[in-house]
């Protein structure tokens, strides 16, 4: 009997094999094992909390832009529109589903306070899906032990910890594809058609949030069913089919057609061009990237190897996503993130297989087993938590993690301010300063915000708003008087009131300038707030 076999729950009759104990649901897990396994979710969500709510930082404008902003104005009536809204390229699953945590939250208390914390808990719990699934997956082959230590491998890997609670459509979508992949292949033969249903209704879903998704999606739903692709692929395809149907008719309702924001996407950048114009990157940038960001890549390949002996497929995903989004010229961190979460899966369930070679090797020195597991996880948890360690408190590491914390912060410390009439954004990005803070998200005021491109627009606005979010300071004669700095983001104030301008237009690109509707059809702050404003 090996050391895992040693340490895994065997209450199955004594008919069946006990390499089959894993079988077993986990409400018949030994108690120490579950209570550790939730410690090990609880780890993940609270990890996954920080960069998002604890110590907020924005790793992209689209994270509030197209996810929480939409969705304030849906349960608010009023927010920034982004251009991709205003065109309908964007579907409104997760602003939607954003919308209806928001509505929640209102039960109760109003405003960011509450809302924030209630979103980033829930992407925080999706988030731990792989922890929670790298468990199962190595319990079944190599025990509790090892497992749990391939969940704290994946809980604390520093990519995931970043992005994990982020409002990011391929942050969603890669949790959601790693729940479908534990679904269809569970580590043992399955002819459930409702857990395969289930499985296609969520590779369905993933494609829906993240088209370029696809092709890996084909990849890791036919891998495991070459085999008995006649008895189970229907089930597979009848669950992404109910998902996509879903889809299209929420795209009819609120944006005119079927599945219209995945078309217009696709003809606004692969005719009109649109994502090249945010800049463009030579194919090896994500390559480059993550040189930098993993100096100690040997560890994180050489685990991920050992985990792709088990599951091959996840590996071949991965390179896939990377070799996809290489081939795009307008290339984000963020897109890779799905193949980074797929490569950490195989990485934890690469560390549990090293957790069972070094138990042997301890037994085989004459260890007691109970002690040469202990030492052998301890052994591989250390050397992984040094490797993360050194990731996430590196230089590239850390202007991720501070990129926007000032911003975030600073607008947070207006919104608190009584009686505001209006906002200014100045100096950051010229005419998109919006772009580097939170949006009504964050201010909850229906206050008109501006953005002045240089200092004569600024002083031509000044009038326009009493507060003034800067990271270049304004002339005196202004009258700005500096409240509190946070970082290089300060917050200034003047006397009086708020003299309204007119805001100006939400920036396009060039390629859909001429689609543009006209600008009072999609005005951050709507007439009826203007003319009875709210404090």
């Amino acid at each position: 009997m090996t050391i895992a076999a040693k340490y895994r729950p065997s209450r199955l009759p004594k008919t069946q094999p006990t390499a089959d104990s894993n079988l077993m649901p986990l409400t018949k897990e030994r108690p120490w094992v579950l209570a550790a396994l939730l410690g090990v979710v609880l780890l993940s969500v609270g990890l996954r909390l920080i960069p998002v709510l604890f110590l907020p930082s924005l790793n992209w404008d689209d994270e509030i832009f197209q996810a929480t902003e939409p969705a304030h104005r849906l349960v608010f009536g009023y927010g920034i529109v982004a251009w991709e809204f205003q065109l309908g390229m964007r579907s409104w699953i997760l602003p939607g589903t954003i919308a209806g945590l928001m509505q929640l939250s209102r039960l109760i208390g109003d405003g960011p306070a509450y809302y924030l914390p209630l979103i980033a808990t829930a992407l925080a719990l999706l988030a731990s899906a792989p922890v929670l699934c790298c468990f199962l997956w190595a319990r079944r082959w190599y025990g509790p032990v090892p497992a749990l230590a391939g969940g704290i491998v994946v809980a604390v890997a520093p990519e995931l910890v970043y992005f994990g609670g982020r409002a990011l459509t391929e942050v969603v979508a890669a949790h959601i594809l790693i729940i479908g992949c534990w679904l269809l292949d569970p580590g043992y033969a399955t002819a459930s058609r409702r857990r395969l249903f289930a499985a296609g209704l969520l590779f369905g879903l993933v494609c829906l949030l993240r088209i370029q998704l696809a092709p890996a999606v084909a990849i890791i739903m036919l891998w495991p069913l070459w085999r008995e692709w006649r008895i189970k692929l229907a089930a597979v395809l009848a669950g992404a089919l109910v998902a996509i149907t879903a889809g299209a008719m929420l795209d009819w309702a609120t944006l005119g057609y079927p599945l219209a924001s995945l078309g217009r996407s696709l003809l606004y950048n692969l005719v009109y061009g649109v994502g090249s114009e945010f800049g463009t990157w030579p194919w090896a940038y994500y390559l480059f990237l993550e040189a930098i960001i993993w100096p100690p890549a040997l560890v994180l390949a050489l685990l991920a190897v050992f985990g792709a002996r088990r599951l091959p497929a996840l590996l071949i995903a991965a390179v896939v996503i990377v070799a996809i989004h290489s081939a795009i010229p307008h290339k984000e961190h963020r897109f890779i993130y799905p193949a980074a979460v797929l490569l950490m899966m195989l990485a934890g369930i690469g560390a549990a297989q090293l957790v069972e070679w070094g138990a042997r090797a301890f037994a085989g020195r004459g260890v007691r087993a109970g002690i040469a597991i202990a030492a052998s996880t301890a052994v591989v948890l250390a050397y992984w938590g040094l490797t993360a360690l050194q990731v996430w408190t590196s230089d590239a590491f850390a202007g991720l993690r501070h990129r926007g914390h000032d911003n975030l912060v600073a607008e947070s410390f207006a919104a608190r301010l009584p009686a505001l009439c209006g906002l200014g954004l100045y100096g950051s990005t010229p005419g998109f300063d919006w772009t580097v803070y939170g949006g009504y998200t964050y201010l909850h005021h229906p206050v008109p915000m501006y953005s002045p491109r240089d200092a004569v627009d600024l002083a031509a606005t000044a009038r326009a708003f009493d507060t003034l979010l800067y990271t270049a300071a304004p002339p005196p004669e202004l009258g700005f008087a500096t409240l509190a700095c946070f970082g290089k983001t300060c917050v200034a104030r003047r006397p009086g009131g708020c003299v309204p301008q007119p805001l100006p237009a939400m920036p396009f690109p060039q390629g859909v300038l001429a689609l543009r509707p006209p600008p009072e059809k999609f005005e951050a702050v709507p007439a009826r707030f203007r003319e009875n404003p709210v404090r």
